[in-house]
């Protein structure tokens, strides 16, 4: 009896898992850096949409973070690649999120979240954005911060993407950027119980983008404390594409460019697709000693594959997944960086104060916007900031039930990979690279055939196109025990 005890208690502990919180982040100077620990945090990520804009459905109760059957599958294959960070675009306040968060907590794995979304009135107009903030819209990414401010691992909210993107908006756009992310910081700072970085992620447009990251990165009357002034800034940036070199990507223009960073500054999207496979060559540089003194990482752009065919993962319909040759080329690459340097703190570079906002920071673009009146908040939206949004959703880290992944999962080349499962990690860690060959540690049956993937276009209602491994659906046997 005794031993049919301690095998079912071995049982549940294999399968329970208490989500134990990661450390939480804040920004210092030019670096993201651990509250507990003081390490640098480099961002080794990905950017997870799966579905495309069809993932993004809440009328039908459907968000990114909103099944976590498939997170469990996802933060498996994300733990084994080496990712510590997801960026997620689209996102329903109202769904629960609960298990997904808690999920890609226990991997270590932090989150960096846009506020907007697609549908009317939930994002700023960048050909009009006076018309667009309202209190509708405040409602919307107030809303957002509710549903993910109590996770430890969110990392920072993106109060706006690519809207900025030629000079006709760099006239008008820039200050209602820092009014929203004013606004975001002034709700945060009444209702969270700690801070939550706020920033913005920048289309890589040479025209206007130095003068976006001066706008955004001064502060208005020198002060330290105006919380228009955005704590980081992402580029969306396909430079490097194939076996580019530091000068032939323009890296080194880059690097020349943002040398003097006050806030942390990194690629919000990376991952040139114009040569296939990938061979994600740029990711020693990134990380390496050219780039990390002024950059804090990046997020690969894409997760799961879509029309554009950026995919490092096919998902299909049925919930079975089949990783692709880009995967195994970034897991690759990401083994051989050396995360003990990438951690190391620098005092130089936490210590930093931004510029004071002045019109002679801006050089670059002509019709830039070189005012730093701020919109006042719009009508009703005070209200909001000092009395929070009605009814909010707050999430909260709870018990992950199960590590095994119960769909199939299968091996670039059709092996079907035994015994995926997430393995939450000790001491409240991020997750690291650490040498994993997923592709290696993949099976090979026999009856095993390769996917041939067909992703449901980006954008579409649906994922209709199945591969033969698609149509193969996860067997489960029951157990039954006995006293």
């Amino acid at each position: 009896m005794s031993s049919i005890f301690t095998a079912l208690v071995a049982l549940l502990a294999l399968y329970t898992s208490i989500a134990s919180a990661v450390q939480n982040i804040k920004v210092q100077g030019a670096d993201f850096v651990n509250t507990v620990t003081n390490d640098r945090l480099q961002i080794i990520g990905v950017a997870y949409q799966p579905g495309g804009s069809a993932g993004f459905n809440p009328s039908s109760g459907i968000d990114p973070l909103s099944n976590g059957t498939n997170c469990l599958r996802d933060a498996a294959l994300m733990q084994q690649l080496g990712v510590n960070t997801i960026r997620v675009y689209n996102l329903d306040p109202s769904l629960n999120h609960d298990m997904c968060v808690s999920i890609f907590n226990a991997v270590g794995i932090y989150m960096l979240l846009d506020v907007s979304s697609p549908l009317p009135g939930q994002s700023l107009n960048s050909g009009d954005p006076g018309s667009s903030y309202n209190s509708q819209y405040l409602t919307q990414i107030f809303g957002i911060v509710e549903a993910f401010k109590d996770y430890p691992n969110t990392l920072g909210f993106f109060a706006g993407n690519e809207v900025i993107n030629d000079d006709a908006n760099a006239a008008t756009v820039p200050p209602y950027l820092r009014a929203v992310t004013r606004d975001l910081k002034n709700y945060i700072a009444k209702h969270s119980n700690r801070t939550i970085p706020v920033g913005y992620s920048a289309a890589d447009v040479s025209d206007v983008l130095v003068d976006t990251w001066q706008y955004l990165q001064c502060a208005i009357n020198g002060s330290t404390s105006d919380m228009s002034r955005s704590d980081f800034f992402g580029i969306n940036s396909y430079s490097w594409c194939g076996n580019a070199t530091f000068d032939s990507s323009g890296y080194n223009v880059l690097i020349s460019e943002f040398m003097n960073t006050t806030i942390p500054v990194f690629f919000s999207e990376y991952g040139c697709n114009l040569v296939l496979p990938r061979v994600f060559t740029e990711v020693p540089v990134l990380y390496g000693p050219l780039m990390t003194p002024v950059l804090s990482g990046g997020l690969v752009y894409e997760y799961s594959q879509e029309v554009s065919d950026y995919g490092l993962v096919v998902l299909y319909d049925n919930g079975t997944a089949q990783i692709r040759q880009d995967y195994d080329n970034l897991q690759a690459q990401y083994n051989k960086l050396n995360i003990s340097l990438l951690e190391a703190s620098n005092s130089t570079a936490t210590a930093l104060n931004p510029p004071t906002c002045s019109s002679s920071l801006i050089t670059t673009s002509s019709g830039f916007n070189n005012s730093f009146g701020i919109p006042p908040v719009p009508s009703g939206g005070q209200e909001l900031i000092d009395n929070g949004i009605g009814n909010p959703n707050n999430g909260k880290l709870v018990t992950v039930t199960q590590d095994t992944v119960s769909q199939q999962v299968y091996f670039s080349s059709g092996g079907l990979i035994q015994n995926l499962a997430i393995k939450p990690l000790p001491n409240d860690e991020s997750n690291v690279p650490n040498g994993q060959d997923t592709s290696g540690a993949a099976t090979t049956s026999s009856t095993a055939t390769a996917a041939k993937p067909k992703a449901t276009k980006k954008g579409a209602g649906s994922r209709k196109g199945v591969g033969i491994l698609g149509l193969m659906g996860a067997i489960v046997f029951p157990l039954l025990i006995c006293i």
